[in-house]
């Protein structure tokens, strides 16, 4: 197997973004197309083993990177278009946003299909810094504010996670430049110290690229700042990739130190996580700030779930797809609501949206449905494996705690939504005319909220069990 059969989707990206630079505007649709297209097509080629993912975790990741990359695309054409129309924006800046977005892109997607620990670390640092460019998009005060406040606190975490990735790789006695991802449980020489100062240092940098408490300081800036298209893959895809990455490392290193401790740290991030949603979410009046704060609560769930081990790794998986496809197409209908009403998706300018944009007020209410963790929604049986496998790892008492604060974030926006969803008192508004181009992807991702949840595990059950067995789940089985 070469490298090349790993890697060579991330050509289609990384093309797209110097194409799109020299593209004439009246093409830029068609190259979008095109690209979508290519991206998804390139899923079905493991079938004819026309690419070989290194693993199934990383044909996993790589499946919710492209499949939300294609859905980013689809959506910035109609409502960059709406944007533009209010800023203005010259046709260079657009430009420029798609050279920023094919590279976020081509990045999510690099953090899947690497196999090289250090190319892993790189892959993170390029999908930072392009979406810290595409957070500034808009160029205001508090845009550009939000950018520098997103690179000022993940690259001083990046560079700790640089320095953790080193320690545990050469700690365990591997080469940097190796090309695999599987840790190695032959008798070779370990530096259990360098491991272990390691493993901090990764879950200091790895966490703040991951937004887990106490290193998410940037992220309800930069979620409320960037475009709804940009906000959407790093609450669903970068956020998720960071910790995977992480646990690899945790898992990489396992073995040189006694135990399985390293693991404990994602339940302490993802146990304050928790703390922090819960302690804030309930305050927001900004629709984009809610469903930022409500990302780390989920980042932290997904935390939760590798660290309990067991069946949790299962529930922490599937939530990373179930979570990407719910706060998507939430973050597609704060960004829709944005684009109605100039800029603005706050209380009590944006109330009542159920009378003046019922399509956008429907797809809200029934995204929110899905992020509360409603049966029969598909978050609800990631969110429920979780809770199982922190109850079969023995920790009882950290488990009640989760759904305790669970309870309190799902309270804190189920009393939020009314204001938004419905006009208070007797105040009455002019309906808004929704264009379909808007609606339609949001609409797509209603379906995959109702019923495409818990398709792809179904559909792809060896690989779904494959990547969470990468991940320290043990089947009856196996």
């Amino acid at each position: 197997m070469t490298v090349w059969s790993n890697i060579w989707p991330l050509s289609i990206p990384f093309a797209a973004a110097i194409v799109v630079y020299f593209l004439s505007m009246r093409y830029l649709r068609a190259l979008n197309v095109v690209a979508i297209i290519m991206l998804i097509g390139t899923l079905f080629l493991p079938l004819w083993h026309l690419f070989r993912p290194i693993d199934a975790l990383a044909y996993w990741f790589d499946i919710t990177a492209t499949v939300f990359g294609a859905f980013a695309l689809w959506f910035s054409g109609p409502y960059i278009e709406k944007e533009s129309s209010w800023h203005p924006w010259h046709p260079t800046h657009i430009k420029h946003y798609y050279v920023g977005l094919y590279l976020f892109v081509g990045s999510l997607m690099a953090m899947a299909l690497v196999a090289n620990y250090l190319l892993l670390w790189v892959a993170l640092e390029a999908a930072t810094l392009s979406s810290v460019y595409l957070v500034q998009t808009e160029k205001t005060r508090t845009s550009l504010e939000a950018a520098w406040r997103y690179l000022m606190v993940t690259e001083t975490g990046g560079l700790s996670g640089l320095l953790g990735t080193v320690l545990i790789v050469l700690g365990t006695g591997r080469n940097l430049g190796v090309w695999s991802l599987t840790p190695s449980y032959s008798h070779i020489p370990v530096n259990a110290a360098m491991v272990f100062a390691g493993v901090f240092l990764a879950a200091i940098g790895y966490g703040a690229k991951a937004g887990l408490a106490p290193f998410h300081t940037w992220l309800p800036d930069a979620h409320s700042e960037a475009p709804a298209p940009v906000s959407a893959l790093l609450s669903g895809v970068k956020l998720a990739g960071a910790v995977l990455i992480l646990d690899r490392l945790f898992t990489l290193s396992s073995f040189a130190i006694p135990g399985f401790w390293p693991h404990d740290l994602l339940l302490v991030l993802g146990i304050l996580s928790l703390i922090i949603a819960a302690s804030f979410v309930a305050f927001q009046k900004d629709l984009k700030r809610l469903w930022a704060y409500s990302s780390i609560e989920h980042i932290g769930l997904i935390a939760l779930g590798l660290g309990f081990g067991g069946i949790g790794v299962l529930g922490a998986l599937l939530h990373v797809w179930t979570h990407g496809i719910n706060k998507t197409l939430l973050f597609y209908n704060a960004g829709t609501v944005r684009a109605y009403n100039h800029g603005l998706s706050s209380l009590p300018a944006t109330s009542g949206l159920m009378e003046t944009t019922p399509y956008t007020g429907g797809l809200l209410a029934l995204g929110v449905s899905g992020i509360l963790g409603l049966p029969p929604f598909a978050p609800f049986w990631s969110e429920w494996l979780i809770l199982m496998g922190g109850i079969a790892s023995g920790k009882i008492i950290l488990t009640i705690a989760v759904i305790l604060l669970l309870l309190a974030i799902f309270g804190g926006i189920a009393l939020k939504m009314p204001r938004w969803l419905w006009t208070p008192g007797k105040s009455r508004k002019v309906a808004v005319k929704e264009p379909w181009p808007l609606i339609l992807p949001s609409l797509a991702l209603g379906v995959l909220v109702v019923a495409g949840g818990l398709a792809l595990p179904g559909l792809v059950p060896h690989m779904f069990h494959q990547a969470a067995v990468l991940l320290r789940y043990k089947s009856s089985s196996s």
